[in-house]
């Protein structure tokens, strides 16, 4: 099978493209014939090595795909041969074949194409988590969204739209904003400024009356979780999902007392390993919005394995409006 296999820490221009043997999926395990994955920002940051979780080198990056169930190994029910599934793993999907632990593969509805599927797990997911069930959003709440043009940003958008919220995007490009507003901004507001701690909370002040937000989706970090922080309303929560900036914000607690704001973290991984059937109930209802037409991940560019750098080149120049892919076959 072809895959881009990373044998040093380093940076994309590290993968290798080759032919590689086939793996053989183990007991609980399943063998995907991949026909799309997905390129995140957790990818860039497990090939240089920064993130939580370091497979031992040699091996396969890749944390989302999707294609058809070749064989399973011993004592897997959920799927079977022939099934078309969406596959969220530590690494492995950028290749021809992948092995996924039985509880990561999620079955596909026939209406969803490949590339769409592999787009729409880790974003939609998260943000599900964050918005339902971390923050419990309800209609009419005011739902600020940072790193908006992104993959979680956009689901996030679109899902808080479909509860009935009003969504303020927040974008450090500002020539994004019709992709924002094309998936489910109200307002925008601008993350390029100087002076953050004071000018997030004085332009979200000046859209909802100097009321402030109900719940912050944060992906950023740094002076925009600082900022963010100080526009939250009485009693509203605070969502942190990551920290693209790469700086981890410190926190001023004295802004969660006297406001009685919570903060709240959301790690997609601990749900998935420990609340399986939770996590394949909700997964169900993400498709079934997307078959409905309610929700669905814009597919920037899809690139060849071949020109994988091109993929990554979007991430690293942070030209992201969407989700880009890799066509594996």
């Amino acid at each position: 099978m072809r895959a881009l296999m990373l044998e040093k820490i380093g940076q994309p221009e590290d993968l290798v493209l080759g032919d590689y043997p086939s793996p053989e999926p183990g007991p609980g395990e399943v063998l995907v014939d991949v026909h799309a994955a997905a390129v995140n920002f957790p990818d860039l940051l497990t090939i240089e090595g920064k993130y939580q979780f370091r497979p031992e080198l040699p091996f396969v990056p890749g944390k989302e795909g999707a294609g058809i169930v070749a064989a399973v190994g011993q004592g897997v029910t959920r799927v079977k041969p022939g099934d078309r599934v969406m596959i969220q793993v530590e690494y492995g999907s950028f290749a021809e074949q992948a092995i996924a632990p039985e509880h990561e593969c999620y079955l596909v509805p026939d209406a969803i194409p490949f590339d769409q599927a592999a787009s729409i797990g880790i974003a939609f997911q998260t943000s599900h988590l964050a918005l339902i069930d971390r923050a419990g959003i309800q209609a009419g709440e005011t739902v600020l969204v940072t790193g908006a043009s992104g993959s979680v940003g956009i689901a996030a958008m679109q899902l808080a739209k479909q509860y009935g919220c009003t969504v303020i995007a927040g974008l450090t490009t500002p020539s994004k904003e019709a992709v924002v507003r094309e998936n489910g901004a109200d307002h925008v507001i601008d993350l390029s400024v100087a002076d953050l701690k004071n000018s997030i909370r004085d332009q979200v002040y000046a859209l909802t009356n100097g009321q402030g937000v109900d719940v912050v989706i944060e992906v950023v970090g740094g002076d925009v979780f600082s900022g963010c922080l100080r526009s939250i309303k009485f009693r509203g929560r605070m969502i942190v999902v990551g920290f693209t900036s790469g700086v981890i914000a410190d926190m001023k607690t004295n802004y969660v007392l006297l406001k009685n704001i919570s903060v709240i973290g959301v790690d997609r991984g601990q749900y998935r390993d420990n609340e399986v059937d939770w996590m394949h109930r909700v997964q169900d209802e993400i498709f079934q919005s997307c078959v409905d037409g309610k929700i669905g991940m814009p597919v920037q560019a899809s690139f060849q394995m071949e020109n994988f750098i091109g993929a990554f080149d979007l991430i690293r120049e942070r030209k992201i409006q969407g989700k880009v892919v890799l066509a594996i076959r």
